[in-house]
């Protein structure tokens, strides 16, 4: 397929597609045309033909059924008619309800750091309230009493826990997580989390014991308290269950299903992550979905919601799969696809199933242990892909378009077909950056081959924005919108012409590549190329401080035994996210320092310089270590303006495998408009067992203005 859509293909591609709302089947009627309704099957509970008819509800059914994401599509008429609507309210609330401005009346509503209550700043959500206290509970009860007040009709009243991990170490909280506990490598909170709901719970109860509140059992909440819960107490336990391909991780979500059915409230919320958007292949898993919704609803789970925003083209059956499965669990989830597969795809119905399963047994075999959103906003995702599978993929959607007999159909096949080609533009993409990487990291190789595999990455990246930003405009149904700084601000470039750099200066480049250079006809990678010709003739100018992480160090920040940062030297900052298993440390004896990170969820090492020249940035570490699939290590160059605000960031990745020796990375780029600070930095995240990172000798360099 060509780099970019052609105009009148996408013409006539959108005049297909108009008003395609899913593959689950439902066309409606768009502003310029479209089909029907009436005269389009929407899928329904098996034995039924719908038509316009909304889906029923059957004995043993989830009480309120919503996949988030969804109702945006079409004003929400596919969901209503596949039977879901709205959910309960239980989200992230606490901000809310003790809004900044509420610190002036009652400081004392607020977490504690090292004696001093946190202000936090006006829309900011790292900080959770002083959980233990029982005034804060009081005050969360009042708010929900006064909103069903004023809206009676109301079920719930939503008092999840801020997206944040500061709770804070007062007396009254450190009652409740002293000693220290661990569930799946987070600190276990869960305790002081519905502690703090029961307590809310009771007092609501005096006023309003036909109402429920709302809560999160989320990240450090998950596991069951040790006591009961509040029968008014709603908690949504949350997972990625499409980590199920992982024994282990199944039986443990399985148990721990059981163990909340059992804790005590009425009404139990099951609360799924089923992208779609953060994902650029297809995730696909129907069997571990009908799975855990037969499981979840037999524990005595009665409510469901989750984010999924589909990649309508890439995710088949699921959404529709999903839907049946809330109104009736027990529902045989091959018998569902076989009614989808042959009401829906007809006469290609075979080739669009294998396209489908095949998919689906590629994300179920990836290599590794899981964890939370693995893959998620993650190049990693195409190394379950490779390229060899995507072609395998791609012969079987033509069979499924040679197959198909009507143009409905075809255009059904066409939605799957183009939203692939994302797929195989990404993966095309990332083994292109990782060839060129592995190449300019390894041992000095032949200039020219890294020279072209420079171009052949080039020419992917190109191909990918080019596609998927028509794609964009032409299918918008097909791909969910995503971040592409996602998938590009891992630059290789500049890495690569670093070493191409060094070979020009030493010696005469040899004509291949010199031609290979000047071809590239990419304005941002010739000043690229200049900008390090010019560090290996001048040096550039050093301005980071303390590169060689000398001296004593800090102590880091630390809140309740908990680590959220690491001891350095001046003038080194840190951000950790606090994990079972994290240590970073400085190897013993090691000259130079070293420092060495292990078991990190996300470890950040950074610091940030004021700009006093406005050309060129070219920043280097050296790492070595060992990174599992989907781990990460990377070198990262970014600039502030003067208010500290963020205006782009362009990194370095190390890639996976085993690298017992020390490669140095490099990074570069041209400061955006408005910078006053630049910053180089090392961020190690989701590393497995037996995963390490060390790296020493940092340097940032500047390189004057050209003249």
């Amino acid at each position: 397929m060509n780099s970019s859509l052609h105009a009148s293909r996408r013409r006539r591609l959108a005049l297909a597609l108009l008003g395609i709302v899913a593959l689950g089947g439902l066309f409606w009627r768009a502003r310029s045309g479209g089909l029907p309704l009436e005269r389009e099957f929407i899928p329904g509970p098996l034995g039924k033909e719908r038509g316009l008819g909304k889906a029923e509800a059957a004995p043993g059914a989830f009480r309120t059924r919503s996949l988030g994401g969804v109702e945006s599509t079409d004003q929400g008429a596919w969901a209503r008619h596949n039977g879901l609507g709205a959910h309960l309210d239980f989200s992230h609330n606490l901000a809310r309800v003790f809004p900044p401005a509420l610190f002036e009346r009652h400081p004392e509503y607020f977490p504690l750091e090292k004696g001093q209550r946190i202000k936090p700043p006006v829309g900011s959500g790292f900080w959770n309230p002083d959980l233990g206290r029982p005034d804060v509970a009081r005050h969360a009860a009042e708010v929900a009493q006064l909103h069903f007040r004023r809206r009676p009709e109301a079920e719930s009243f939503p008092l999840g826990v801020n997206d944040g991990l500061v709770f804070g170490e007062s007396p009254d909280t450190l009652a409740f997580v002293t000693p220290l506990r661990w569930f799946r490598d987070r600190p276990d909170y869960s305790n002081l989390v519905f502690a703090f709901m029961n307590r809310a719970a009771a007092d609501l109860a005096r006023t309003h014991p036909d109402k429920y509140l709302g809560a999160l059992a989320y990240y450090w909440a998950e596991n069951a308290p040790d006591f009961p819960v509040h029968p008014q107490v709603v908690p949504y336990l949350t997972a990625d269950r499409s980590q199920g391909y992982d024994a282990s991780f199944k039986a443990e979500e399985k148990a721990l299903q059981m163990r909340w059915g059992q804790a005590g409230p009425k009404r139990l919320g099951l609360y799924d992550y089923l992208y779609g958007q953060g994902f650029l292949i297809p995730r696909v898993t129907p069997q571990l979905i009908a799975e855990n919704l037969r499981h979840a609803r037999a524990a005595g789970f009665t409510d469901y919601y989750a984010e999924m925003t589909p990649n309508w083209g890439l995710d088949g059956p699921m959404p529709w799969l999903v839907a049946q499965l809330l109104l009736k669990p027990q529902q045989d989830e091959r018998v569902l696809l076989d009614e989808y597969y042959r009401r829906y795809f007809q006469a290609a119905a075979g080739p669009m199933r294998k396209f489908f399963e095949r998919a689906e047994a590629q994300w179920m075999r990836q290599p590794g242990p899981s964890y939370w959103l693995k893959h998620y906003r993650n190049e990693s995702q195409a190394s379950l892909f490779p390229s060899a599978v995507v072609g395998e993929l791609r012969r079987v959607l033509d069979l499924a378009t040679a197959a198909a007999q009507s143009e409905r159909v075809r255009r059904r096949v066409r939605l799957v077909s183009v939203a692939f080609g994302v797929t195989e533009r990404f993966v095309a993409l990332q083994e292109s950056r990782e060839a060129l990487n592995r190449l300019a990291l390894g041992p000095p190789t032949d200039l020219g081959e890294l020279a072209r595999r420079l171009a052949k990455f080039l020419g992917a990246r190109d191909e990918f924005t080019g596609y998927t930003r028509d794609l964009k405009a032409g299918e918008p149904l097909a791909i969910a919108p995503f971040v592409a700084d996602d998938y590009l601000n891992h630059d290789p470039v500049a890495n690569a012409l670093s070493v191409l750099a060094r070979g020009a200066v030493s010696f005469a480049p040899s004509a291949d590549w010199r031609q290979t250079i000047e071809a590239i006809a990419d304005k941002r990678v010739i000043e690229q190329w200049k900008d390090a010709v010019r560090l290996e003739q001048t040096g550039g100018r050093e301005m980071q401080l303390n590169g060689r992480l000398e001296g004593p160090t800090q102590a880091a920040r630390s809140l309740a035994g908990l680590t959220y940062g690491v001891d350095l030297p001046r003038p080194w900052q840190s951000k950790v996210e606090p994990a079972e298993h994290q240590r970073a440390v400085f190897v013993p004896g090691v000259e130079p320092p070293t420092l060495r990170i292990e078991g990190s969820k996300d470890t950040q090492v950074f610091q940030w310089v004021t700009m006093a020249e406005s050309g060129g940035h070219v920043t280097r570490v050296q790492l070595r270590g060992r990174l599992s699939q989907s781990g990460v290590a990377t070198l990262t160059l970014g600039w502030l303006d003067k208010n500290q605000r963020h205006l782009g960031v362009t990194m370095m990745r190390l890639p996976e495998g085993e690298w017992p020796d020390w490669v140095e990375l490099t990074q570069g780029g041209r400061p955006p408009p408005g910078a006053h600070y630049v910053g180089i930095g090392i961020r190690v995240e989701h590393q497995a067992p037996g995963d390490w990172i060390e790296a020493r000798e940092f340097s940032l360099r500047a390189l004057p203005e050209e003249k």
